[in-house]
C-alpha cells in the first residue's frame, strides 16, 4: 500500500457545495417552481457572513473573516431592519464594532504571534 494520502480542501468542498445549491435555487426560479427572489431580496448579506464563516477556517485570515461575519450581519440587520436599523441610523453602531475590533486585534495579536513563536521554537 502506498504511504501517499491525498488531502481534500475543506474549503473547496465547502464552495462547490455552496455553488451548487445557489445554481439549484436559480435554476428552480428560472424554471418557475419556486421563487427565491423574495429570499434572496432580505436575505442576501447572508451570502457575504458565509464567506467570512468559510475564512475563519484559515489561520492567516481569522480577523478577515471575522470582520465580513460582522459587515454581513450589520447589513442583514438593515435589511430587516432589526430594532429600526436603517443605513443612516446604524451606521455609528458599525463604527464602535470596528473600533473595539481594532483594539481587540492590537491587545490579542502581539500575545498570539509569540506563542506561535514559541511553539515553532519547541519543534525545532
Amino acid at each position: 500500500m502506498n504511504g501517499d494520502r491525498r488531502h481534500i480542501d475543506g474549503n473547496q468542498i465547502f464552495w462547490g457545495l455552496f455553488l451548487v445549491a445557489a445554481g439549484t435555487f436559480l435554476l428552480l426560479g428560472r424554471l418557475g417552481i419556486a421563487d427565491f427572489s423574495w429570499t434572496l431580496r432580505r436575505y442576501w448579506p447572508l451570502i457575504i457572513v458565509i464567506i467570512g464563516i468559510s475564512k475563519l477556517f484559515h489561520r492567516r485570515s481569522v480577523w478577515g473573516g471575522l470582520w465580513m461575519i460582522t459587515l454581513g450581519a450589520w447589513l442583514e440587520a438593515v435589511t430587516l431592519h432589526f430594532h429600526g436599523f436603517t443605513y443612516e441610523s446604524s451606521w455609528p453602531f458599525l463604527l464602535v464594532i470596528l473600533g473595539a475590533g481594532i483594539i481587540v486585534r492590537t491587545i490579542v495579536g502581539p500575545a498570539r504571534r509569540r506563542d506561535d513563536e514559541e511553539r515553532e521554537s519547541n519543534h525545532v
